[in-house]
């Protein structure tokens, strides 16, 4: 599998295979991955929701959601890049929408069920595919599990699709060792990418407007609790939710789509959490909160060159710069691109799409245990 360097080949050491005559490069993965160590905390916490926090989603769901987004992230890589890449990213998607995409009707203990296997593979599709084709900055916009996620449980609807509680059930010593695998993690990866200031950020901002939500009398209802939740259990419940501590830590603190500036990602942070809190505002049920909290991402992420652009140092403008195009000459060109078109679409129906699940009366009998097939952990 391995051959030395011949002149013009890859150069000396580096794997390759070598297939009908042709080199190609392999990328192994490299101990210092940041991605590796987030594959870790997850699938950590998978074995905990698969052992101890009843989490409903089979063994099959998740081993086939990480095999086709690995798959499909290394055809595409090698499409473009003509390398085998070991598709870290890939896995990760895969994994990501297992951990937080429900199949209705699949039940804790259905380890090898692959009922509703095809919600999982169309999550991890939108994801990849979002990735490669809407790059209008020569980089993927959307963080992709997070739009797989989001328009899976959109379009497919509550009927057949849910997103993993806010409550990670009774199981005090189970929700304890979670809690310990997040913060534990979060210290771990988010260090090393320079993001703790971002999830800062967010959390702060988050914690205050929610709380403002929970003064003014705010409540929601759970399939999994008896009766609204308000006043301090609807504060403690969405802020300190470990499902939203995974969102604030592992999906939104992706570097590849937040803002590379310190002070733009202290903004970026703050902005996902406004947004957030403004989709929350008038969500009766947990279904509507979950997905306006993931929907936050998707909006922000879309205003996050807007963001980069604000956050930067000003300099001196040449005079050949000054006679640019104007600014209204380059909106217009960059609205004539496919990927601009898509982002702007995609930004817009979102939040619009999640504001409207706060009428969707369907939503509101399965969250109070009148029809459906979510029952309670």
């Amino acid at each position: 599998m391995t051959a030395p360097a011949t002149v013009g080949g890859p150069a000396p050491g580096r794997p390759q295979l070598t297939l009908g005559g042709r080199a190609i490069p392999v990328v192994l993965p490299r101990g210092d991955d940041p991605r590796l160590k987030l594959s870790a905390v997850i699938m950590t916490l998978h074995v905990l929701g698969q052992t101890v926090l009843g989490f409903k989603v089979s063994i099959a769901q998740i081993i086939v959601s990480i095999g086709v987004c690995g798959v499909v992230e290394a055809a595409l890589t090698f499409r473009s890049l003509h390398s085998l890449v070991w598709p870290a990213s890939g896995i990760l998607t895969g994994s990501s929408v297992a951990f937080i995409l429900r199949a209705s009707g699949t039940s804790h203990g259905d380890w090898w069920s692959l009922h509703g296997i095809q919600f999982f593979v169309l999550a991890g599709l939108v994801s990849l595919l979002s990735k490669h084709l809407i790059r209008p900055t020569g980089r993927h916009l959307f963080n992709p599990s997070n739009i797989g996620l989001v328009w899976c449980l959109l379009v497919i609807g509550p009927n057949h699709v849910f997103a993993q509680y806010l409550w990670w059930g009774p199981n005090r010593l189970g929700v304890a060792l979670a809690y310990g695998v997040i913060l534990g993690g979060a210290v771990w990866i988010l260090r090393s990418v320079g993001m703790i200031p971002m999830a800062l950020s967010f959390l702060v901002t988050f914690a205050v407007l929610i709380g403002g939500l929970a003064l003014a009398g705010r409540s929601f209802i759970a399939i999994w609790h008896d009766g609204p939740i308000s006043g301090p259990s609807y504060w403690a419940t969405i802020a300190l939710s470990p499902e939203l501590l995974v969102f604030v830590f592992f999906m939104i603190s992706d570097p590849q789509t937040a803002p590379k500036a310190p002070v733009g990602r202290v903004a970026y942070g703050a902005a996902v959490a406004a947004v957030a809190a403004g989709l929350v505002s008038f969500q009766p049920t947990e279904l509507g909160i979950k997905v306006a909290i993931l929907t936050s991402l998707t909006v922000v992420c879309a205003l996050v060159p807007l963001i980069e652009h604000l956050s930067q140092r000003p300099r001196p403008e040449r005079p050949a710069e000054r006679q640019g195009r104007p600014w209204s000459a380059s909106l217009a060109a960059g609205a004539r691109r496919p990927a601009v078109v898509a982002a702007v679409i995609i930004a817009v129906a979102a939040p619009l799409d999640a504001a409207a699940l706060a009428g969707n009366k369907k939503v509101i009998l399965i969250e109070r245990g009148q029809v459906g097939a979510r029952n309670p952990q």
